[in-house]
C-alpha cells in the first residue's frame, strides 16, 4: 500500500513537472523557437553543386564596371575583428525612404519586401533601432559600451549592411517572444538576410546570440547559408578560390582578381559583385 502511494505521488509529480513545462513554454515560445534554431529544425537539404560554366574569359574590373549586365556592389562583405574595414572605406549608403533609417543601397529594396512580408503574416511593423554608424559613430558606441560593442572598423553597421531590428514592445532578446520576431528570424533568408550571430555560431563570429541583428547579403547566399547553419565567416571560407558553383537560378564564384581581371562566361544575363574584404570578390549569376 505504501509503494502504491509512493508510485502515485510520483507519477503526480512527473505529470506536474511535464505540464508546467508545457505551461511554460507555451507562455515563452522563444524558448522552443531557439532550441530548433540551435538543433536546425526548421533547416531543408539545399544543393551547391560545383558548376563548370562554357566560355569563361577573364574580363578586367573596368569592362564590367561598364557593363550594363553587372552591379557592383558590397553585400557580400566580411566585416569582423579580424577583417576590418580599410581606412579608405566608402560605404554604398542612402535613406530608406523618409524614415530616417540609413541603409545599404544594395538592399533598400530586400528591406522593404521584408518589412511588407511581417506585417502581412503577423500585422506588426518592423522597426528599426539601430542602422548606418560612421566610423566616428562606431568610436563613441564602443566608447560607451565596450562590453557590446565592437570597436571602430569591425562593426557591419559601418557598411549600412546590418540593421538591429525590433517591433513595438518587443526589442533584444525579447524581440523572439513576437510572432513578427520568429518570422523574421525564420524568414528573413527568402528576402536575402540573414541573422548575422546566429545561435549556433558564438565559436566562430565571436559575439553571442542576437536575434535582433539581421545582415544583407542577396540570393543564393542568404538561401545558403540559413540551410546550412552556417555563419558568415564559415561560409565564405568554405568557398573554394576559382571554383563555380550553383543552386537554384544562379551560379556564383569566389575568386582572387588576376591581373586586376575577374573570369566570367562569355555570355551571362546578370551578375552581382562583391568585395568580400578579404582580397576577393564574390561573382554571382543570374542564369
Amino acid at each position: 500500500m505504501k509503494k502504491r502511494t509512493i508510485l502515485l505521488a510520483v507519477s503526480a509529480l512527473i505529470i506536474l513537472v511535464i505540464a508546467g513545462a508545457a505551461v511554460f513554454l507555451w507562455m515563452n515560445p522563444q524558448y522552443t523557437f531557439i532550441a530548433g534554431e540551435f538543433l536546425g529544425a526548421r533547416r531543408e537539404h539545399v544543393e551547391l553543386d560545383v558548376a563548370e560554366p562554357n566560355g569563361l574569359r577573364e574580363y578586367t574590373l573596368d569592362e564590367l564596371k561598364s557593363d550594363d549586365r553587372v552591379t557592383f556592389d558590397q553585400s557580400m562583405m566580411l566585416v569582423n575583428t579580424t577583417y576590418t574595414l580599410a581606412d579608405d572605406y566608402v560605404p554604398e549608403v542612402e535613406p530608406y525612404g523618409d524614415t530616417g533609417v540609413i541603409m545599404n543601397v544594395s538592399m533598400t529594396e530586400a528591406y522593404k519586401s521584408l518589412s511588407s512580408a511581417v506585417a502581412d503574416k503577423t500585422g506588426e511593423r518592423l522597426l528599426v533601432s539601430s542602422d548606418f554608424r560612421t566610423a566616428e559613430q562606431q568610436k563613441e558606441e564602443y566608447e560607451s559600451s565596450p562590453a557590446v560593442a565592437t570597436v571602430p572598423g569591425a562593426s557591419e553597421h559601418q557598411t549600412g549592411l546590418a540593421l538591429d531590428v525590433y517591433v513595438p514592445y518587443y526589442a533584444s532578446y525579447g524581440f523572439l517572444k513576437s510572432e513578427a520576431g520568429r518570422f523574421v528570424d525564420s524568414e528573413c533568408w527568402r528576402y536575402g538576410f540573414i541573422v548575422r550571430y546566429p545561435v549556433y555560431g558564438e565559436d566562430e563570429t565571436g559575439i553571442v546570440f542576437e536575434p535582433w541583428h539581421i545582415r544583407y547579403v542577396g540570393m543564393p547566399h542568404a538561401k545558403l547559408i540559413y540551410h546550412s547553419r552556417s555563419t558568415l565567416e564559415g561560409y565564405i571560407s568554405s568557398l573554394a578560390d576559382g571554383v563555380w558553383y550553383s543552386c537554384d537560378e544562379y551560379i556564383f564564384s569566389r575568386q582572387t582578381p588576376s591581373g586586376g581581371s575577374l573570369l566570367l562566361p562569355e555570355t551571362f544575363r546578370k551578375a552581382v559583385i562583391s568585395p568580400d574584404n578579404t582580397g576577393r570578390y564574390i561573382v554571382t549569376l543570374t542564369v
